[in-house]
C-alpha cells in the first residue's frame, strides 16, 4: 500500500497546485464576501470532490459515463452555473461603475451563510472532470488482488484528494483575502470583478463544448 500511496500524494499535490474551476470560484467568494465567505466555498468544492470519489468508489461513476444524456446533463448544469457567476461578476464590475481614488467598502452578504458553499459544492458536483480523475486515478493504487478491500482504501485515497484540495483551496482563500485590502478602490475592483466575470464565463463555455 505504502508503494501506491506516495505515487497518488503525488497526483494529488499537482492537481492542487493547478489552478481550476474550483480556485476560481474561491477567489471570486473571498473577493466579494471575505474570508469566512472563501473558507466556506473550499468546504463546498472539497465536499463536491468526496462525493465524486465515493461514487468511483462504489463504481456509479460508470453508469453516469455509460448514459451520454445524464454525462451532457450534468457537463450542462455546470456550465450554467459557471456563466451565472461569470454574469454576476459582469454585473457587479458595471454596478460599480467609473470612478476615481474612491474606495469601496468591503462586501458582505448578510443572512446568507450557506451561499458560498453551495456555490462550490455546486461548482465541483458538476463538474465531470472531478468524476473523471477519480475514475482514472483510484483503479491504478487500489489493491487488485483485494476485492474486499476496494471500496475501504479507494475511500480513504479519496480522503487524502479531499485534504489536498481543501487546504489548497483554503490557502487560496486565506491569500486572496490577505491582499484584498489593496484591490478595493473602484477602478481596481471594477477591473478585477470584469476579468473574473469573463474567465467564469469562458470556463463555462469551456466545460459544455468539451
Amino acid at each position: 500500500m505504502t508503494d501506491h500511496l506516495m505515487p497518488f500524494i503525488g497526483l494529488c499535490l499537482l492537481i492542487t497546485i493547478t489552478p481550476g474551476l474550483d480556485t476560481a470560484v474561491v477567489v471570486r467568494s473571498t473577493m466579494k464576501f471575505g474570508r469566512s465567505a472563501g473558507i466556506r466555498t473550499a468546504l463546498g468544492c472539497a465536499a463536491g470532490l468526496f462525493v465524486h470519489a465515493t461514487l468511483v468508489a462504489f463504481g456509479l461513476a460508470e453508469l453516469l459515463l455509460r448514459s451520454e444524456a445524464l454525462f451532457a446533463l450534468v457537463k450542462f448544469t455546470g456550465a450554467v452555473v459557471l456563466v451565472g457567476l461569470g454574469l454576476r461578476s459582469l454585473w457587479a464590475a458595471w454596478r460599480i461603475g467609473p470612478a476615481h481614488g474612491a474606495a469601496v467598502p468591503a462586501l458582505t452578504e448578510p443572512g446568507r451563510r450557506g451561499t458560498p458553499f453551495l456555490q462550490g459544492l455546486l461548482t465541483n458536483l458538476t463538474n465531470p472532470k472531478a468524476t473523471l480523475f477519480f475514475l482514472a486515478a483510484l483503479p491504478q493504487f487500489v489493491p487488485v488482488g483485494s476485492p474486499g478491500q476496494a471500496v475501504p482504501v479507494a475511500l480513504g485515497l479519496a480522503m487524502i484528494a479531499v485534504a489536498f484540495s481543501m487546504t489548497g483551496l483554503g490557502l487560496t482563500a486565506l491569500s486572496v483575502h490577505r491582499i484584498r485590502h489593496l484591490l478595493r478602490s473602484r477602478r481596481v475592483r471594477r477591473v478585477q470583478e470584469a476579468l473574473l466575470g469573463a474567465t467564469l464565463i469562458a470556463l463555462g463555455v469551456r466545460v459544455a463544448t468539451e
